[in-house]
C-alpha cells in the first residue's frame, strides 16, 4: 500500500444487507472492497494477500470477530493489519475486549457516513506508517547484512601456517557488525616471524566497523613493512605509534579509539614481543 492508493478493505459480516451497505459506501470513497460472510471465508481472503484494513464483525455463527481477531494477531503475516469491529451500541464490553485483543478501533451500528469515513481513513493512516516503518527495517537490514558481508571480508581468509604452532581463530560479533576484530599475518614474504592482531573498537555498530576496517587496514599495512634491520621490539612499537598518531590526527574529532594486543611472534624460538 502506498500513499497514492487508496486501499484494500475487507468487510466481515454474516448480514448480507450490512455488507453491501458497508461495500457501497466505501467503493464510493474510492477503496476496492471484498466481503466475507464469516471468519473462515475472511481469513481465506486475508491469506491471499494485499488487505489493508479488515471491517469485522463481531458476533457471527461458526467463527465469531473474537476469533478472527485472534487469529489474525497471532499471525506474524498478518498481526500489522489493522482491524476495526462493527458492533452495536450496546455491545461495548465485547468493543474493549476485542481492542484489547489488538483491535484498532471500532464501528458503531447502525453506520453513520462521518463516523465510518473518520475510523477508515485513521486506520489506513497507521497501516501506511506502519509499511514505511517496516520497509524502512527491511532496507536496513539489507544494508546491514551487506556491511557484514563486506566487514568478514576484513578477516584473513587463512591463518599463518609455522612448523610446530597452530594458530585458529572465532568471531562472533554481538550484531550483524561490530567493532572486534583479529589479524594473523606473515611479516614479509621470506621472514618467518608472525604479526598477531586482537582488538576492539570502542561503541557498537556500523560507526565502530567503519573504524575497524582503518584500524585493521593500518596495522597490517605498517606490520608488514618491517625493515629488515629493525628489532622486534621496535617494529610492535612502530606499528602502534603510526596508527596512534594517524588516527588521533586525522580522525581525532571522531573520538573513536581501539584497545588492542599487537604482537611479533618468532616461531623458530617462541619468542614474543607485543604491546
Amino acid at each position: 500500500m502506498t500513499d497514492t492508493d487508496a486501499g484494500r478493505i475487507l468487510v466481515v459480516d454474516d448480514n448480507e444487507m450490512n455488507r453491501d451497505m458497508l461495500s457501497r459506501r466505501l467503493e464510493r470513497r474510492g477503496y476496492t472492497v471484498d466481503v466475507a460472510p464469516g471468519g473462515r471465508e475472511a481469513l481465506a481472503v486475508v491469506a491471499g494477500g494485499d488487505v489493508d484494513l479488515v471491517l469485522l464483525d463481531i458476533m457471527m455463527p461458526e467463527m465469531n470477530g473474537y476469533e478472527v481477531l485472534e487469529r489474525l494477531k497471532a499471525d506474524e503475516a498478518t498481526r500489522h493489519i489493522p482491524v476495526v469491529m462493527i458492533s452495536a451500541v450496546g455491545e461495548m464490553d465485547s468493543v474493549v475486549r476485542c481492542i484489547k485483543l489488538g483491535a484498532a478501533d471500532y464501528l458503531p451500528k447502525p453506520f453513520e457516513v462521518a463516523v465510518l469515513r473518520a475510523r477508515v481513513e485513521a486506520s489506513l493512516a497507521l497501516k501506511r506508517l506502519h509499511d514505511r516503518e517496516r520497509a524502512y527495517a527491511e532496507s536496513l537490514a539489507r544494508e546491514l547484512e551487506i556491511g557484514r558481508q563486506i566487514q568478514a571480508g576484513f578477516f584473513p581468509d587463512t591463518l599463518p601456517e609455522a612448523p610446530g604452532w597452530g594458530l585458529a581463530a572465532r568471531f562472533r560479533p554481538a550484531r550483524e557488525v561490530a567493532g572486534d576484530f583479529y589479524d594473523a599475518f606473515p611479516i614479509s614474504g621470506d621472514d618467518p616471524r608472525i604479526g598477531l592482531v586482537v582488538a576492539d573498537v570502542c561503541d557498537k555498530g556500523v560507526g565502530a566497523a567503519l573504524f575497524m576496517a582503518l584500524f585493521r587496514s593500518l596495522l597490517r599495512a605498517t606490520g608488514q613493512s618491517r625493515p629488515t634491520e629493525r628489532a622486534d621490539a621496535a617494529h610492535v612499537l612502530h606499528m602502534a605509534r603510526t596508527v596512534n598518531d594517524y588516527i588521533a590526527t586525522t580522525h581525532g574529532a571522531a573520538n573513536m579509539f581501539a584497545t588492542a594486543f599487537l604482537g611479533v611472534l618468532d616461531p623458530a624460538t617462541g619468542r614474543l614481543v607485543y604491546v
